[in-house]
């Protein structure tokens, strides 16, 4: 009975002598492939949503400002020019043939007398980034007019053509502009021109 069990209890151990090398090896191996391709996949999808999300919030920001701008510049009697600064805070901004900043004058009232509080102005204003600009749109002039910020960090540069050199007979205004929501990561920087015609000209 004793040698049954020895022999028994001998068995079970050679049954159970572990893993070899190899296979330790080969283990190994697969654990590796399978935890390279996982990473893989975290990188690629990560990339991916913040390509998506630049994209995003880049077209989002400029709809906004295109359609705002091509209200006022439709809805706008004439284009004026003060010939100052592009950026307020920038003395060195200073901008004669208003290319870098827009001067509108919307007749609010409808009396066809131009009048300081119906002048709009979008400017453009450095960012604490140092690369991109805020928009800010501007009605009236002096102190009592009102600024409102139309976009934070997201426009490198935007240029202003018109289509007479007589700011009192432009009928169309062109927008250049380039914009990226998140420089260096995601998109690219991104081009938009956009012209609208002034259907109020008096």
């Amino acid at each position: 009975m004793n040698r049954a069990l020895r022999a028994r209890w001998r068995r079970l151990r050679a049954d159970d002598a572990g893993m070899t090398l190899i296979e330790l090896m080969v283990t190994m191996i697969l654990l590796g492939v399978v935890s390279t391709l996982v990473v893989t996949a975290v990188t690629q999808a990560g990339r991916i949503l913040t390509h998506t999300d630049d994209e995003a919030t880049g077209l989002a920001d400029a709809k906004v400002i295109l359609d705002r701008l091509g209200r006022d510049i439709r809805e706008s009697r004439s284009t004026v020019c003060d010939g100052g600064l592009a950026d307020l805070t920038d003395p060195a901004s200073a901008d004669p043939p208003c290319a870098i900043h827009l001067q509108l004058w919307i007749d609010a009232n409808s009396d066809y007398v131009k009048q300081d509080s119906e002048i709009v102005t979008w400017r453009l204003q450095h960012n604490l980034d140092g690369v991109h600009f805020d928009v800010w749109r501007i009605t009236g002039t002096g102190p009592s007019a009102v600024a409102r910020r139309q976009a934070s960090s997201l426009i490198m540069r935007m240029a202003f053509t018109y289509d007479a050199a007589s700011f009192d007979d432009v009928q169309e205004v062109t927008l250049r502009m380039q914009y990226d929501a998140i420089v260096g990561r995601g998109t690219e920087v991104r081009d938009v021109a956009f012209a609208a015609r002034l259907r109020n000209k008096g």
